[in-house]
């Protein structure tokens, strides 16, 4: 069915839904981005930081949703960061299937794996050599 749709349109399609993962990973966890974002001497996350996380996942939507490759530098910055400082899952709801011991584990599995499907879609739009002109 679907493999008469050409594989640029197909890379495309991927990227975006890259970019409604980090969406929806931004909305789903605004509420903590805030009460980060709190000046407090005492918080576990510096500011800054959260700062950067903010910016770079709002420009990886940007940049993927559109189709760009340049996309891919913020998420590559992204998923990491929101990995080990935030401690959020970029697909929701699926650390809850775990016990609460494994949480951490299944998060750092979770956005490592999107963290390498986004590798090896950037890899797969090179070699294709696609670029989309508006």
């Amino acid at each position: 069915m679907g493999w008469d749709v050409p594989s640029s349109y197909r890379l495309i399609g991927a990227t975006k839904l890259l970019a409604v993962l980090v969406a929806i990973g931004l909305i789903q966890h605004f509420d903590m981005i805030i009460q980060a974002l709190r000046f407090d001497l005492l918080s576990m996350v510096p500011m800054s930081i959260t700062v950067l996380v903010l910016i770079s996942g709002i420009l990886a939507c940007i940049g993927l949703f559109r189709g760009k490759k340049w996309g891919f530098i913020p998420l590559y910055f992204y998923i990491p960061a929101v990995t080990l400082f935030l401690q959020v899952s970029l697909i929701p709801f699926i650390p809850n299937i775990f016990p609460v011991k494994h949480h951490d584990i299944a998060i750092m599995v979770i956005n490592g794996l999107v963290l390498l499907y986004s590798v090896s879609l950037l890899l797969r739009r090179m070699e294709t050599n696609y670029i989309k002109e508006y």
